[in-house]
């Protein structure tokens, strides 16, 4: 496998983030570089099922947001013909 040299900007949480991971002893083998660990998990987030996931949970996330609007939204009540008749509506 050929391996290309490019650079990317990670914010300060993300580098905390990697460090705390590599640093643990119990989580990483320390036999695998970061560039490894930051390009597996790239593979293993960007390829295919966990994408979707990804989306699909924005999606479903959306979808509650507009319910929980769409509850807190007081409908209207039919209101009995002679109380419209007394309001005038």
């Amino acid at each position: 496998m050929s391996k290309v040299i490019k650079s990317f900007s990670l914010d300060i949480e993300t580098v905390r983030i990697l460090e705390e991971y590599c640093s643990s002893s119990d989580n990483w083998d320390k036999t695998i570089s970061r560039s490894k660990t930051v390009n597996d998990a790239i593979v293993w987030f960007l390829g295919g099922d966990t994408a979707e996931l990804v989306h699909n949970n924005e999606r479903l996330m959306d979808a509650v947001r507009r319910a929980n609007v769409e509850l807190m939204v007081p409908k209207q009540r039919d209101l009995p013909w002679w109380r419209r008749l007394l309001l005038g509506r």
